[in-house]
């Protein structure tokens, strides 16, 4: 329980103005992070609503999306290893857009800041989609009427946003109680449920939709990858962390190892016990799962509660963190100096109304109708790519330190640590590749979007500057 308190309570590093970005970040606070709390802030990161949907979006796919599963676990190992790895080299928080800015510059940096902020924010989205399947299942409720929908994705949109407001003691409450409840629909499905499946023994054709196997794999991958968002997670909370540069690498690797595991397990059990025809028309797949374990309709609601905490739970995490990104990258000067300002709670208040606007809008344009788990894989897509950039740049950070003159290591630590960047790099373009070409549309809009907004900032600070 402390070490959950603990990781909640990472979520708001104090970064009040600008600072030389080659010192580590270590926060004033008593209460650092051991590898138990770090470990429990990556699971808590990871695991949201999204693996609670995932199963029905992977359906059409059959056993492949197992397979796409499997690499993708693995590249979301070699991510993890890449920022644990650079953690070490460069202790300092920010990670995922901190590391790209080290090394190569601003522009550079914002192109990996705002990547991130928006992985944060559409994730939001993608995340409060799948909830509303599951407050559906929980109470019940006809998921057609898109009225309703849209009212019950605002409250999950904007009750973490006044939760946040109100401070970060009732932060850390609140996501002490939902990292708990969470696991224990995974863990249950991870065990129980895999025992149900395997008896059975009904688990779907390799490849029902009849494309090319590796097409099928890279486009079910490119989904997968949604799940594992929060891998660097302790890399971004570097300064709330005892010794980073060993407790980073232990915690991540651990924690994405956890994760991986309930994934695959409580994912095959999902397809083992479930038909493929109704996983497809379902985003609830979980409910359906436990109703065919215990034969009981109310267990289905049951289930339901549990995915419903946890993804409140993840919204309220990511709300800050959402944040709390521009504000640590405005401090850095790559961002509008706007996103610094707190509230006297010491709430980034412009990060996180601009995030949930941003949101909103996506899930008011999804409308939450008959085409909300079309939507929802849209979304989970546009942040792999928006994830994946980040991720690739923070790669090439790693091969030009590995490469740089003087920064070698030894010859078979560097063998070591180019493999695990080689492979990160690839995984990242992989993952953009299988998104198809709409959701890299969307994002490269929203990307270009970033680049006005870093364009017009720059102007003002050199008027600023300019001015006697």
């Amino acid at each position: 329980m402390r070490a959950m308190g603990e990781a909640a309570d990472q979520v708001a590093s104090t970064v009040e103005a600008p600072r030389d970005p080659t010192a580590p970040v270590q926060s004033h606070t008593k209460h650092l992070l051991k590898v138990p709390g770090a470990t429990a802030l990556i699971i808590g990161g990871v695991i949201g609503t999204g693996v609670f949907t995932l199963p029905s979006s992977l359906a059409p796919y059959g056993m492949l999306a197992i397979v796409a599963l499997v690499i993708v676990t693995l590249g979301a190992i070699s991510v993890g290893l890449l920022f644990a790895m650079m953690a070490r080299r460069i202790p300092r928080a920010g990670g995922p857009y901190a590391y790209p800015h080290e090394v190569f510059g601003d522009l550079t940096g914002f192109t990996a800041a705002w990547s991130y902020w928006l992985t944060t924010a559409v994730g939001n989205a993608g995340i409060v989609v799948s909830w509303v399947f599951y407050v559906n299942a929980m109470f019940g409720w006809d998921s057609d009427n898109q009225a309703r929908n849209l009212l019950v994705a605002l409250v999950g949109l904007w009750v973490p946003v006044a939760i946040n407001f109100i401070g970060l003691d009732h932060v850390r409450r609140f996501q002490v109680v939902t990292v708990i409840v969470k696991v224990i629909p995974l863990i249950f499905m991870a065990t129980v449920g895999i025992g149900y499946a395997i008896a059975r023994w009904n688990f779907p054709e390799w490849n029902p939709s009849g494309g090319v196997p590796w097409e099928v794999v890279t486009t079910a991958g490119a989904l997968v990858l949604f799940i594992y968002l929060g891998v660097e997670d302790a890399t971004s909370a570097a300064g709330r962390v005892e010794n980073p540069t060993k407790t980073v690498p232990r915690a991540t690797i651990i924690g994405t190892l956890v994760c991986a595991t309930l994934y695959v397990l409580s994912t095959l059990a999902i397809f083992g016990l479930v038909p493929g025809s109704e996983l497809t028309s379902t985003g609830a797949p979980f409910s359906l799962a436990i109703q065919e374990i215990t034969g009981i309709p109310w267990s289905g609601q049951a289930i339901a509660f549990f995915a419903v905490v946890s993804g409140i739970g993840a919204l309220n995490g990511l709300t800050l963190l959402v944040a709390e990104v521009p504000r640590a990258a405005a401090a850095d000067g790559i961002f509008p100096r706007a996103f610094t300002k707190l509230t006297n709670r010491d709430a980034p208040w412009v990060g996180l109304l601009t995030s949930a606007i941003l949101a909103t809008a996506l899930v008011v344009i999804s409308g939450l109708g008959n085409s909300g788990l079309s939507m929802f894989n849209t979304l989970i897509l546009i942040t792999g790519i928006t994830s994946a950039l980040p991720y690739f740049l923070t790669a090439m950070a790693s091969m030009y330190l590995l490469l740089a003159r003087g920064q070698r290591p030894h010859p078979a630590a560097l063998a070591r640590d180019l493999g695990v960047t080689l492979v990160a790099a690839i995984f990242s373009i992989w993952c953009i590749v299988g998104s198809g070409i709409q959701p890299v549309i969307y994002a490269a809009i929203l990307i270009a979007v970033g680049y006005v907004v870093y364009g017009l900032d720059r102007a003002k600070r050199r008027r600023t500057q300019m001015a006697p």
